[in-house]
């Protein structure tokens, strides 16, 4: 594949990450869309402990732009970042075995299937007061 066919391939998108500092990483978008974050706070059932969710009141960062939607769970107390997947309702991310969704207007569900089994936890979100 010649490097004109490669480039226009992925002229819609564009990439680059870097670590600037221990634990940072920057991403640089194509294009001049803004950039969105939202920060909403979630409680969910006993189960989420078991898929490394913390006890209690955890906040989730969503970030939008560029054409990419992210999702960043504190899991096992480190951050994962969730990449948005076609859903036929509702938003849906995902991240190595896990699957972060909020189904249209219902609750949000938290899922790891694999070959040791399927679990789920449900969450709901807090608001702030």
């Amino acid at each position: 594949m010649s490097n004109a066919m490669i480039r226009t391939r992925f002229a819609w998108v564009f990439i680059y990450a870097t670590t600037a500092v221990a634990g940072d990483v920057v991403i640089h978008l194509d294009g001049a869309a803004p950039v969105s974050r939202q920060v909403i706070r979630y409680q969910c059932d006993a189960n989420a402990s078991k898929l490394g969710l913390p006890d209690g009141l955890f906040p989730v960062e969503y970030i939008n732009g560029g054409g990419n939607s992210l999702a960043v769970l504190p899991i096992s107390g480190k951050p994962m970042i969730f990449a948005n997947v076609l859903s036929g309702s509702g938003a849906r991310y995902a991240a190595q075995e896990y699957i972060w969704w909020e189904a249209a207007g219902r609750s949000v569900s938290l899922t790891s299937d694999t070959l040791a089994g399927k679990i789920e936890s449900t969450c709901q979100r807090v608001n702030s007061k």
